[in-house]
């Protein structure tokens, strides 16, 4: 049997005819030469060419198509938008490329219920025009908005300049229709009760399922937004402010981040109007009603006259587009400069920045005999940074000072506590980074994820997990218990085991805003301790004190459920089989590297495991 990091047997070329005369009647199919070239890549030019390209009609062409997949042993590489930036979409000689974009009706808003339920083809900012005159909008926002389709924001999880208020795609998904590799259907929402399969699926870039329908929340437009940027003599003010203004109780609506580097190579493509003097540039965006948007706004004006060398203020669209667009610009200005280049995708712990940048930096200057310069631009507020690497396409060096300065930057972030991933995904471009980033049993417990949803391994094969290692331990029990999840046969165990390890520690990163509890601590030692630190964590209830924080997420459901899953940043738990150790998640606020395992072992009552310790968000009261 293939598994999805085996290379897929290609099917010969009867196969391949009779799977194409059959999928016709489910789709325009084509093996057009210029239109395979031309769909096999995405925005950067990555990609690969298909024996065939189909144009399903609808979700049951889809289930269809698969079908006929699974019984002509063929593979299918799914492709929305194609703005992913990892390597994401990669057809191959003898795969069909899955083409979605003609699923992109709009199918409903409801308004007073503020959702809209889309088919997945349905591009991210045709959703926002329609939801405007409304007064609502979707919240993700990545700047790939003008190509991106919802289906394509939740496989890959997109983020946003706007996410640290309110939250990544996850966070804003009520349902998805999904159909599973072998073509059967299921339809799986955020108040399903047990395992969060919902969140197993988002960010899981095309490999366990083909989403054809998405329910996704939408959130009133604020009545008034308005722009500040601050100037900083070093990144660790700049830092130093970020975390000075969350202290405040003061969560801006976003937080951008430029370096002296990206300032001054940017400034050699256009205008962006930022000051070349400053060592890093913070923007930050404060919204809400009109009283709301005041109160903050001073304060994060305070703030920034303590630590800033320049502070600027844009109070109305014109001004705050200005100031906005030399940040908003780069991406296009980076394709149009005919330089060479590589954008990156790291995050660490917010506190960490700059000491992030200061390594990109060291790495640049190590490798200035291939490279230009490395520009950092990011989420600050998340501490999700994209280095963005120029190059001269002649240089000979290029090519290897390209490859070293990726690996050493991924190695920071690693060292920082980060991730190799915040919201670009692992693609093909970062499957080697992977077994850095994880440990042999997180490696074969996410396998068994894949081999539950694709046995066969039809799905988009080759993207995110490694090759097989011979370290990797036997996890069926753990596999087998995402299938009985998936198909609705999951029993409860009374007497498993809920946490291990007798961990009561609690560690508060006001830096970071994060929590780190032990699994066993009860909810009345926490709160307490919450309280007096002055933050609060949204998934730790105020009733029923007696239960530890480990039981309150294994047997969570309803309100409780809800709660933990938009709270909840990772989990030292054991895996069923062997009981052995392992950590899905981090401190990281973006992390799409690998399957989202943790999820599992919401509500799952230790079918999956037991839980050691806990990472959540925390915010500063009021």
């Amino acid at each position: 049997m293939p598994t999805d990091t085996e290379p897929h047997r290609t099917p010969n070329s009867d196969a391949l005819g009779r799977f194409a005369a059959a999928a016709a009647e489910h789709g325009d199919v084509t093996a057009d030469a210029d239109v395979l070239a031309q769909c096999g890549r995405d925005y950067w030019g990555v990609g690969g060419v298909a024996e065939l390209l189909v144009r399903p009609h609808s979700s049951a062409d889809i289930a269809a198509i698969l079908v006929l997949a699974n019984a002509h042993g063929v593979a299918v590489v799914p492709r929305g938008g194609a703005s992913n930036c990892s390597g994401g979409v990669m057809p191959a000689a003898g795969r069909v490329l899955l083409d979605l974009s003609g699923l992109n009706r709009i199918l409903d808003i409801d308004t007073e219920n503020r959702r809209a339920r889309v088919q997945s083809g349905v591009i991210n900012s045709d959703l926002q025009d329609a939801v405007a005159p409304y007064g609502l909008c979707f919240s993700p926002d990545p700047v790939s908005a003008h190509l991106a389709t919802v289906g394509g924001n939740i496989i890959e999880n997109a983020g946003g300049p706007h996410a640290l208020k309110y939250g990544v795609t996850y966070n804003h998904v009520l349902s998805i229709e999904v159909v599973l590799p072998d073509g059967s259907m299921v339809t799986l929402g955020a108040d399903d009760e047990g395992p969060d399969l919902l969140g197993v699926l988002i960010g899981s870039e095309g490999t366990l399922g083909i989403v054809t329908e998405a329910t996704v929340a939408l959130r009133p437009v604020a009545d008034v937004t308005h722009s500040l940027m601050g100037a900083f003599a070093s990144a660790r003010e700049a830092a130093d402010t970020i975390a000075a203004i969350i202290a405040t109780g003061v969560v801006p609506a976003a937080v951008e981040w430029l370096d002296r580097a990206g300032i001054a190579g940017l400034q050699q493509f256009y205008d962006t109007g930022y000051p070349v003097d400053a060592d890093s540039i913070v923007l930050i965006d404060v919204d809400g009603t009109a009283a709301e948007v005041r109160r903050d706004q001073a304060i994060v004006e305070r703030v920034l006259g303590e630590y800033a060398t320049e502070v600027r203020i844009a109070e109305n669209e014109e001004d705050r587009a200005a100031l906005w667009y030399g940040r908003l610009n780069a991406p296009n200005s980076v394709v149009q400069s005919g330089k060479g280049f590589f954008i990156g995708d790291v995050t660490v712990p917010r506190d960490r920045i700059p000491e992030m940048q200061e390594a990109i930096q060291a790495i640049a200057a190590r490798h200035r005999d291939g490279l230009l310069f490395i520009a950092v631009c990011g989420h600050a507020g998340d501490g999700d940074l994209h280095p963005t690497t120029f190059y001269d396409k002649a240089n000979p060096l290029a090519a290897s000072a390209l490859e070293a300065a990726n690996n050493e930057i991924i190695a920071a972030a690693l060292g920082l506590g980060g991730t190799i991933t915040g919201e670009h995904g692992v693609g093909t471009e970062k499957i080697g980074f992977m077994t850095a980033r994880f440990t042999p049993v997180e490696i074969a417990a996410q396998r068994s994820i894949k081999r539950a949803f694709d046995p066969a391994g039809l799905l988009n094969p080759g993207v995110m997990l490694p090759g097989v290692c011979a370290d990797e331990p036997d996890t069926v029990a753990f596999g087998a218990a995402v299938r009985d999840a998936l198909t609705g046969n999951l029993t409860f165990d009374p007497a498993a085991v809920l946490t291990t390890g007798g961990n009561t520690d609690i560690t508060v990163n006001l830096g970071n805003l994060s929590l780190i509890v032990g699994a066993d601590t009860t909810i009345e030692t926490l709160n307490r301790h919450l309280d007096g630190c002055g933050v609060i964590c949204s998934a730790i209830p105020d009733v029923d004190t007696e239960r530890t924080i480990g039981e309150l997420v294994a047997a969570a459901t309803s309100v409780e459920r809800d709660e933990v899953r938009h709270a909840l940043l990772g989990a030292d738990v054991t895996v069923i089989d062997g009981q052995a150790r392992a950590r899905f998640g981090a401190e990281t606020m973006k992390d799409v590297a690998g399957y989202d395992v943790k999820r599992l072992y919401i509500g799952a009552r230790g079918a999956f495991g037991a839980l050691e310790r806990l990472i959540f968000k925390i915010v500063v009261k009021a």
